[in-house]
């Protein structure tokens, strides 16, 4: 996946913006294409589908579906823990350092002696590899299985929200993030389900499975539309400024 990363990360070097991310968007649907066209990817199967066997570490099985879930737990947040290290330690770097440079204002960066080729194709390649990892967790402990239909444009676009919402260019945000994308709509669904009971007593007749589907879609679109104009910079500002309150409270200065 890094390897990967470099090489459609080569139109960076002459593009950026919103043409950049298309240029990556389009890079999926090749992907898919050749995982799909090339059937060594999925080892021959005839469905189109590799299996993904159990692992085990110390004898103890971490992923498959008749492995413990606390175990695919522990096994996921472990490895949620060292990535999360890796990449604050890494921002802290030389290379980190020039990344961030180059994300602020690449000219500038250029001047004080950065090389925007080296700086933005190791982040391309860096981003990809922890992408990698995501993608094998997803498929060893969340899917059992390595097929391509699971990997929907959807998919990447839920990862981009989380991404945004929680804040650019920082660790914390991509876990407020990922918790607010993936919390809301459940909260949402239970909330509208609750409701059932009582607008049926009122003679309305409640919320069809297919209509709370929709309104949890358009309720969330709305929290993410809402949380960009109030806040930008995601989640991640919002806490440091809370932050910043609770030093200073209950003195303004």
């Amino acid at each position: 996946t890094a390897a990967t990363g470099l090489l459609f990360g080569l139109p960076s070097l002459k593009i950026k913006g919103l043409y950049l991310a298309i240029t990556t968007l389009a890079a999926q649907f090749f992907l898919i294409w050749l995982f799909i066209k090339v059937p060594w990817f999925t080892n021959y199967s005839p469905a189109g589908i590799a299996p993904a066997p159990p692992q085990t570490i110390f004898g103890i099985e971490v992923t498959g579906a008749a492995s413990p879930v606390i175990n695919r737990y522990l096994f996921v947040l472990t490895i949620t823990v060292l990535a999360a290290l890796m990449v604050k330690n890494v921002t802290r770097c030389r290379h980190g350092r020039s990344w961030m440079a180059i994300r602020d204002m690449d000219i500038a960066a250029e001047i004080i002696g950065i090389s925007p080729t080296f700086a933005k194709l190791s982040a391309f390649a860096f981003s990809s590899f922890l992408i990698g990892v995501a993608g094998a967790l997803w498929a060893f402990v969340k899917i059992n299985s390595v097929q391509t239909d699971a990997y929907t444009i959807l998919v990447s676009f839920q990862v981009l929200f989380m991404v945004i919402i929680g804040g650019l260019g920082t660790v914390l945000g991509s876990f407020l993030g990922a918790a607010f994308v993936i919390t809301v709509p459940i909260l949402l669904n239970i909330g509208l389900t609750a409701l059932n009971p009582g607008l049926q007593a009122l003679g309305f007749g409640g919320f069809e499975v297919a209509m709370i589907k929709h309104i949890e879609f358009m309720i969330f679109g709305a929290l993410i539309i809402y949380f960009l104009i109030v806040e930008p910079h995601g989640f991640a500002r919002l806490w440091q400024i809370a932050k910043q309150k609770m030093r200073t409270w209950p003195f303004p200065y």
